[in-house]
Protein backbone atom coordinates (compact mmCIF):
# COMPACT_ATOMS: atom_id res chain seq x y z
CA UNK A 1 0.00 0.00 0.00
CA UNK A 2 3.06 2.24 0.43
CA UNK A 3 3.30 2.44 -3.38
CA UNK A 4 0.05 4.40 -3.51
CA UNK A 5 0.43 8.08 -2.66
CA UNK A 6 -2.25 10.59 -1.68
CA UNK A 7 -0.74 14.05 -1.38
CA UNK A 8 -3.39 16.47 -0.18
CA UNK A 9 -2.69 19.94 -1.62
CA UNK A 10 -1.24 22.12 1.15
CA UNK A 11 -3.10 25.13 -0.20
CA UNK A 12 -6.48 23.74 0.86
CA UNK A 13 -5.59 23.13 4.51
CA UNK A 14 -6.02 26.77 5.67
CA UNK A 15 -9.14 27.12 3.51
CA UNK A 16 -10.58 23.91 4.92
CA UNK A 17 -9.92 25.04 8.49
CA UNK A 18 -11.46 28.45 7.72
CA UNK A 19 -14.60 26.89 6.20
CA UNK A 20 -15.09 24.62 9.22
CA UNK A 21 -14.47 27.42 11.74
CA UNK A 22 -16.91 29.75 9.95
CA UNK A 23 -19.55 27.02 9.95
CA UNK A 24 -19.07 26.46 13.69
CA UNK A 25 -19.24 30.21 14.37
CA UNK A 26 -22.41 30.44 12.29
CA UNK A 27 -24.07 27.89 14.53
CA UNK A 28 -22.61 29.25 17.79
CA UNK A 29 -23.38 32.93 17.17
CA UNK A 30 -26.61 32.87 15.18
CA UNK A 31 -27.87 29.36 15.95
CA UNK A 32 -28.36 28.58 12.26
CA UNK A 33 -27.91 24.97 11.12
CA UNK A 34 -28.84 25.63 7.51
CA UNK A 35 -25.26 25.27 6.19
CA UNK A 36 -24.33 22.05 7.99
CA UNK A 37 -24.41 20.32 4.59
CA UNK A 38 -21.24 22.20 3.57
CA UNK A 39 -18.79 19.87 5.44
CA UNK A 40 -20.57 16.90 3.83
CA UNK A 41 -20.14 18.44 0.38
CA UNK A 42 -16.47 19.04 1.11
CA UNK A 43 -16.10 15.41 2.18
CA UNK A 44 -17.68 14.30 -1.12
CA UNK A 45 -15.19 16.53 -2.96
CA UNK A 46 -12.32 14.60 -1.37
CA UNK A 47 -13.54 11.24 -2.72
CA UNK A 48 -12.68 11.78 -6.42
CA UNK A 49 -9.35 13.34 -5.42
CA UNK A 50 -8.44 10.25 -3.39
CA UNK A 51 -9.56 7.92 -6.18
CA UNK A 52 -7.60 9.79 -8.87
CA UNK A 53 -4.50 9.84 -6.65
CA UNK A 54 -4.71 6.07 -6.31
CA UNK A 55 -5.40 5.64 -10.04
CA UNK A 56 -2.32 7.70 -10.92
CA UNK A 57 -0.12 5.60 -8.65
CA UNK A 58 -1.75 2.42 -9.95
CA UNK A 59 -1.23 3.39 -13.59
CA UNK A 60 2.52 3.83 -13.01
CA UNK A 61 2.89 0.15 -12.16
CA UNK A 62 4.44 -2.06 -14.84
CA UNK A 63 1.34 -4.15 -15.53
CA UNK A 64 -1.74 -2.56 -13.91
CA UNK A 65 -4.91 -4.64 -13.85
CA UNK A 66 -7.14 -3.13 -16.55
CA UNK A 67 -10.39 -4.27 -14.92
CA UNK A 68 -9.50 -2.73 -11.56
CA UNK A 69 -8.35 0.47 -13.28
CA UNK A 70 -11.56 0.71 -15.35
CA UNK A 71 -13.76 0.21 -12.29
CA UNK A 72 -11.74 2.82 -10.40
CA UNK A 73 -12.06 5.29 -13.25
CA UNK A 74 -15.83 4.77 -13.49
CA UNK A 75 -16.12 5.33 -9.73
CA UNK A 76 -14.04 8.50 -10.08
CA UNK A 77 -16.23 9.66 -12.96
CA UNK A 78 -19.37 9.24 -10.84
CA UNK A 79 -17.98 11.29 -7.94
CA UNK A 80 -15.95 14.02 -9.66
CA UNK A 81 -19.00 16.34 -10.16
CA UNK A 82 -19.21 16.60 -6.36
CA UNK A 83 -15.99 18.64 -6.24
CA UNK A 84 -17.04 21.61 -8.41
CA UNK A 85 -20.66 21.22 -7.26
CA UNK A 86 -19.89 23.34 -4.17
CA UNK A 87 -19.71 26.50 -6.31
CA UNK A 88 -23.45 26.12 -6.95
CA UNK A 89 -24.13 26.35 -3.21
CA UNK A 90 -24.07 30.11 -3.69
CA UNK A 91 -27.76 29.78 -4.60
CA UNK A 92 -28.37 29.62 -0.84
CA UNK A 93 -26.79 33.02 -0.30
CA UNK A 94 -29.13 35.48 1.40
CA UNK A 95 -31.97 33.01 1.86
CA UNK A 96 -31.48 32.58 5.60
CA UNK A 97 -32.25 35.75 7.51
CA UNK A 98 -30.42 36.60 10.69
CA UNK A 99 -26.94 35.82 9.37
CA UNK A 100 -24.94 38.63 7.73
CA UNK A 101 -24.73 37.96 4.00
CA UNK A 102 -21.04 38.90 3.94
CA UNK A 103 -20.32 36.22 6.54
CA UNK A 104 -21.99 33.59 4.36
CA UNK A 105 -20.09 34.90 1.32
CA UNK A 106 -16.75 34.04 2.96
CA UNK A 107 -18.08 30.71 4.27
CA UNK A 108 -19.32 29.63 0.85
CA UNK A 109 -16.33 31.04 -1.03
CA UNK A 110 -13.75 29.28 1.15
CA UNK A 111 -15.71 26.02 0.86
CA UNK A 112 -16.05 26.38 -2.91
CA UNK A 113 -12.32 27.03 -3.26
CA UNK A 114 -11.55 23.80 -1.41
CA UNK A 115 -13.83 21.93 -3.82
CA UNK A 116 -12.34 23.60 -6.89
CA UNK A 117 -8.73 22.94 -5.88
CA UNK A 118 -9.56 19.28 -5.23
CA UNK A 119 -11.41 19.16 -8.55
CA UNK A 120 -8.52 20.61 -10.55
CA UNK A 121 -5.92 18.44 -8.84
CA UNK A 122 -8.05 15.37 -9.52
CA UNK A 123 -8.52 16.34 -13.17
CA UNK A 124 -4.76 16.86 -13.45
CA UNK A 125 -4.19 13.30 -12.15
CA UNK A 126 -6.49 11.96 -14.85
CA UNK A 127 -4.81 14.11 -17.50
CA UNK A 128 -1.42 12.67 -16.51
CA UNK A 129 -2.82 9.16 -16.87
CA UNK A 130 -4.28 9.88 -20.30
CA UNK A 131 -0.99 11.42 -21.46
CA UNK A 132 0.73 8.09 -20.79
CA UNK A 133 -1.31 6.54 -23.61
CA UNK A 134 -2.23 9.32 -26.01
CA UNK A 135 -0.82 12.42 -27.69
CA UNK A 136 -1.08 15.88 -26.12
CA UNK A 137 -3.71 16.95 -28.64
CA UNK A 138 -5.94 13.92 -28.06
CA UNK A 139 -5.43 14.29 -24.32
CA UNK A 140 -6.71 17.88 -24.49
CA UNK A 141 -9.76 16.76 -26.45
CA UNK A 142 -10.51 13.96 -23.99
CA UNK A 143 -10.09 16.29 -21.01
CA UNK A 144 -12.47 18.77 -22.62
CA UNK A 145 -15.02 15.99 -23.07
CA UNK A 146 -14.58 14.83 -19.48
CA UNK A 147 -15.04 18.37 -18.14
CA UNK A 148 -18.14 18.78 -20.30
CA UNK A 149 -19.66 15.61 -18.82
CA UNK A 150 -18.65 16.73 -15.32
CA UNK A 151 -20.48 20.00 -15.98
CA UNK A 152 -23.59 18.06 -16.98
CA UNK A 153 -23.23 16.05 -13.77
CA UNK A 154 -23.15 19.27 -11.74
CA UNK A 155 -26.37 20.34 -13.47
CA UNK A 156 -28.02 17.00 -12.62
CA UNK A 157 -27.02 17.44 -8.99
CA UNK A 158 -28.10 21.04 -8.56
CA UNK A 159 -31.31 21.19 -10.60
CA UNK A 160 -32.56 17.59 -10.73
CA UNK A 161 -31.16 16.74 -7.27
CA UNK A 162 -29.46 13.49 -8.29
CA UNK A 163 -26.50 12.16 -6.32
CA UNK A 164 -23.50 10.10 -7.46
CA UNK A 165 -24.89 6.97 -5.79
CA UNK A 166 -28.24 7.25 -7.58
CA UNK A 167 -26.72 5.24 -10.42
CA UNK A 168 -26.84 2.29 -8.00
CA UNK A 169 -29.99 2.94 -5.96
CA UNK A 170 -32.13 5.09 -8.26
CA UNK A 171 -30.78 4.33 -11.72
CA UNK A 172 -34.21 3.98 -13.37
CA UNK A 173 -35.25 7.54 -12.51
CA UNK A 174 -31.79 8.89 -13.38
CA UNK A 175 -31.72 7.24 -16.81
CA UNK A 176 -35.30 8.31 -17.57
CA UNK A 177 -34.56 11.94 -16.73
CA UNK A 178 -31.33 12.04 -18.73
CA UNK A 179 -33.05 10.34 -21.68
CA UNK A 180 -35.90 12.84 -21.49
CA UNK A 181 -33.44 15.75 -21.62
CA UNK A 182 -31.94 14.58 -24.92
CA UNK A 183 -35.17 13.35 -26.51
CA UNK A 184 -37.09 16.52 -25.64
CA UNK A 185 -34.12 18.83 -26.20
CA UNK A 186 -36.25 21.77 -27.35
CA UNK A 187 -38.01 21.95 -23.97
CA UNK A 188 -34.80 21.63 -21.98
CA UNK A 189 -32.76 24.56 -23.29
CA UNK A 190 -31.77 25.55 -19.75
CA UNK A 191 -29.88 22.25 -19.45
CA UNK A 192 -27.57 23.21 -22.31
CA UNK A 193 -27.31 26.79 -21.09
CA UNK A 194 -26.26 25.89 -17.55
CA UNK A 195 -24.07 22.98 -18.66
CA UNK A 196 -22.25 25.29 -21.10
CA UNK A 197 -21.93 27.97 -18.42
CA UNK A 198 -20.46 25.53 -15.89
CA UNK A 199 -18.23 24.00 -18.58
CA UNK A 200 -16.86 27.40 -19.61
CA UNK A 201 -16.06 28.30 -16.03
CA UNK A 202 -14.45 24.93 -15.22
CA UNK A 203 -12.30 24.57 -18.31
CA UNK A 204 -11.00 28.16 -18.14
CA UNK A 205 -10.36 27.87 -14.40
CA UNK A 206 -8.68 24.47 -14.86
CA UNK A 207 -6.34 25.81 -17.53
CA UNK A 208 -5.55 28.83 -15.32
CA UNK A 209 -4.89 26.64 -12.27
CA UNK A 210 -2.15 24.78 -14.15
CA UNK A 211 -0.38 28.08 -14.89
CA UNK A 212 -0.75 29.09 -11.24
CA UNK A 213 0.69 25.71 -10.21
CA UNK A 214 -1.70 25.36 -7.27
CA UNK A 215 -0.49 22.67 -4.85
Amino acid sequence: MSDYKINIPKSIIPLLVLAIILNILRIAIWGKMSFVFIPWNIFLAFIPFIISSLLLSFSKKSNPNKIIFTLGFLLWFLFIPNAPYIITDFVHLGIVRGVPVMFDVFLLFSSALVGLILCFQSLFHIEQIIKMKFSSRLTSLLMGLIILMVSFGVYLGRFLRFNSWDIFINHTSLIKNVWKIFVESSSHTEVYLYTLLIFSFLIISYKSSKYLNIK
